[in-house]
């Protein structure tokens, strides 16, 4: 390891410190600018901010003065730029006026109102037959008209009874639901009308308002003092029913066949297709936002030579459906994918991983996370600061933006207060931005070594949900009692200890996802990495070509194992039956029948091994994964604490032939244990929070099965993390 990394280590590159959101709730002025900005540098460590202006609340809380975008305005957002020069700090661009992203404070709905965001209503009513039913549609753009008999399912398109807005329909004899399925303007919004993140035409009007203006005035900075841009909750919070004008066109487009017989499931069972039409109908919107605002702003950035990033709504939720619609694809533009770790200490925590495994996939050096915002005030002290960082750099985080300061601190309204003028926290925030750049110099790029695929379960999130169930405890939870995938992330990483990454099934089906003697090797150009072992978490509904994939690599000699329950429905219409067939040649097990409980193991030739486990509990889990992998890092005892408070958990990455392993204990625990390391290697300990290296002396190396493994000692404080480093050359 040269020299210049020891020093780094010691005192980290400005770039890989936090940069915090600066929430504006007052009149900027050229002094305060200067002051605030040197004492967040000086007093806090940050090494930049992100401007925040904010709108004017009804309670009277004050928004951003000069009003954002005025002439005014800009002319402070230059002085920043200036003071940002003189003290070598960076600016992150925030694209709006308060969050969400896309009101172009205010200007988006006053001179474009047909481009703000949409809804699809179902307005409906029940008609008795045999009748005539004449009668005017109701107001909005008209996307389907579909008769329902609610005991048949029977359904009928009624297009073409309507002639001049107005409908003139023989009812048959029976009960009928009459329903029209209207795109309407969309009424609730937090300040202003946000554009419609679905629409391409619309997204450009908003960001000739934004980013365009922003780049004209200060373009020249873009690459240097500005390198980073930033937009924030991007999706459907608020509005599940987010919808758009051509959004049939894209549903033939890419389901081949016209969407509007079959509107109903969106509200309703509608029988045996409900689930496979839910999937294509939700999968449509996931392209629509995908290929909407983040890919438009993503092309914008890199054409300026800058990095996007940000996030959705519920990215760490349980169903992206009514929130991001789905947070994989969301990402396929971004170059820093974001997870929004706010609300409080570890809400959301087994989510995290799909931000970092969708970085994965594309190949991403870099994973950013907002984060403390919304913290409960007396929740945070200083070890909070430590505490959230640490579990957040284990799933794979490696640049912070904490939220946040505030430019009139004693007016603040969504806590807590991360700034030098914070009486808790000022005196822990020059180490913890010391810590927090250590961290991130080690962390960013390189290969994350993970070994375990486990399946996102989007067909099962998508077939499930309908829209306005009564069940329906709030958006971004709205789940099968069969989807278990957070439990199962939150059971390897908090209780197995064993990192895994995330596979969207759909991108399985790809090139990218190679087969080759009973692995599976994501073929990245980086970070490359190869599972021993799938896991196919509880569903009822999946892809026949996910499950023909999966199969073939078990053929191969691969480790599957199912965690409850086992899927008998199809994401593409009318292969239900195929799909049962695959689950009993791959398990052995019928998807139909009751759980008894027990492990079912079924064995091939060629070595590979399915085991459907009904009660996945975490000794069962552990034993299955035995039986196709030996851990890459391993703990003798593997420590057991004594509350959920906090988390022992690790990362391992290698960068540039070096062995990185990052430990974090976010308890209140000391931790001891013996840990494993799948290799032979000369250990150096690295301290994020002192900044030394010094040589592990306690080391010993074994051999087991013609595998060599390197043994260390490992003793974490409370609230502690450390890094050992494998390298010959370290002096």
């Amino acid at each position: 390891m040269p020299k210049s990394l020891i020093e780094d280590f010691k005192n980290p590159p400005k770039a890989f410190k936090p940069m915090p959101f600066w929430h504006i709730n007052g009149e900027l002025t050229t002094d305060g600018i200067r002051q605030q900005m040197k004492d967040a540098k000086e007093l806090g460590g940050f090494s930049g901010i992100s401007v925040l202006p904010l709108a004017p609340k009804k309670n009277g809380r004050p928004g951003t003065t000069p009003k954002f975008l005025s002439k005014e305005y800009l002319e402070r957002f230059q002085d920043v730029l200036n003071i940002a020069e003189e003290l070598d700090m960076e600016v992150i661009l925030y694209d709006d006026n308060d969050f969400p992203s896309g009101m172009a404070g205010g200007k988006l709905g006053e001179l474009y109102p047909e481009h703000t965001m949409k809804r699809l209503d179902n307005v409906e009513s029940t008609v008795q037959g045999p009748a005539v039913l004449k009668e005017k549609l109701p107001d909005g753009e008209l996307l389907a008209a579909v008769a329902m008999n609610p005991k048949t399912l029977e359904r009928l398109d009624l297009s073409e009874y309507i002639k001049d807005n107005t409908i003139n329909w023989q009812v048959p004899a029976g009960e009928w639901k009459v329903m029209y399925f209207v795109l309407v303007k969309d009424s609730y919004h937090k300040a202003y009308p946000v554009v419609d993140y679905l629409d391409t035409t619309a997204v450009r009007k908003l960001m000739e308002l934004t980013y365009e203006v922003h780049e004209e005035n200060f373009g020249s900075y873009f690459g240097n003092t500005i390198k980073k841009v930033f937009f924030d909750d991007v999706g459907f919070w608020k509005h599940p029913r987010t919808w758009t004008g051509r959004f049939n066109q894209k549903f033939k487009e890419l389901n081949g066949y016209d969407p509007e017989p079959y509107y109903p499931a969106l509200w309703y069972d509608i029988g045996p297709e409900t689930e496979s039409v839910r999937h294509a109908f939700f999968k449509t919107r996931a392209e629509l936002l995908a290929e909407g605002f983040p890919k438009l702003v993503g092309k914008w950035a890199q054409e300026n030579g800058l990095k996007d990033t940000g996030h959705p709504p519920g990215n760490y939720d349980p169903t992206p459906i009514d929130m991001n619609a789905d947070i994989f694809k969301f990402y396929r533009h971004m170059a820093i994918p974001l997870t929004d770790a706010i609300i409080g200490y570890q809400f959301g925590q087994n989510g995290h991983k799909l931000i970092s495994s969708a970085a994965d996939y594309y190949d991403r050096p870099m994973v950013s996370t907002e984060i403390y915002g919304a913290y409960k005030e007396e929740t945070m002290d200083s070890l909070m600061l430590y505490r959230s960082a640490m579990d957040l750099f284990s799933r794979g985080v490696n640049f912070v933006v904490p939220h946040g300061l505030w430019y009139h601190p004693e007016q603040v309204y969504i806590s807590p207060l991360v700034s030098p003028y914070s009486e808790k926290l000022a005196a822990a925030l020059p180490g913890y931005s010391e810590f927090v750049g250590r961290a991130c110099m080690l962390l960013q790029g390189g290969k994350r070594v993970s070994e375990i695929g486990v399946f996102y379960p989007f067909e099962e999130l998508a077939g499930w949900y309908r829209f306005e169930d009564p069940a329906n405890p709030r958006q971004g939870f709205f789940i099968s009692p069969e989807t278990n995938y957070m439990e199962i992330s939150g059971m390897l990483t908090n209780d197995l200890r064993q990192d895994f990454t995330f596979i969207h099934p759909e991108f399985f089906l790809g090139d990218k996802y190679a087969l080759h003697n009973g692995a599976v090797t994501l073929s990245n150009l980086e970070n490359k990495q190869t599972y021993k072992a799938l896991i196919l978490t509880g569903c009822k509904v999946i892809s026949v070509k996910t499950l023909e994939k999966l199969k073939a690599y078990y053929d191969q000699g691969g480790l599957v194992i199912s965690t409850g329950q086992l899927p008998y429905k199809s994401s593409e219409m009318g292969k239900d039956e195929q799909v049962k067939t695959l689950i009993k040649e791959l398990f052995g097990v019928d998807a139909n029948a009751p759980l008894d409980g027990n492990p079912h193991i079924n064995q091939n030739n060629s070595g590979g091994r399915a085991i459907h486990l009904a009660d996945a509990n975490e000794a069962e889990l552990s034993k299955a994964l035995v039986m196709g992998l030996t851990p890459d890092v391993a703990f003798s005892p593997n420590p057991i604490l004594g509350s959920d408070f906090g988390k022992f958990n690790y990362i391992h990455k290698i960068k540039e032939g070096r062995h990185i392993y990052f430990f974090s204990n976010s308890s209140d625990e000391a931790i001891q244990t013996e840990v494993t390391l799948k290799g032979d290697f000369k250990l150096f300990e690295a301290n994020p929070h002192t900044g030394n290296i010094t040589p592990i002396k306690n080391s010993k190396k074994v051999s087991i099965e013609n595998q060599s493994y390197t043994k260390a000692s490992l003793n974490l404080p409370p609230v502690g993390a450390v890094f050992w480093i494998s390298n010959e050359d370290l002096k």
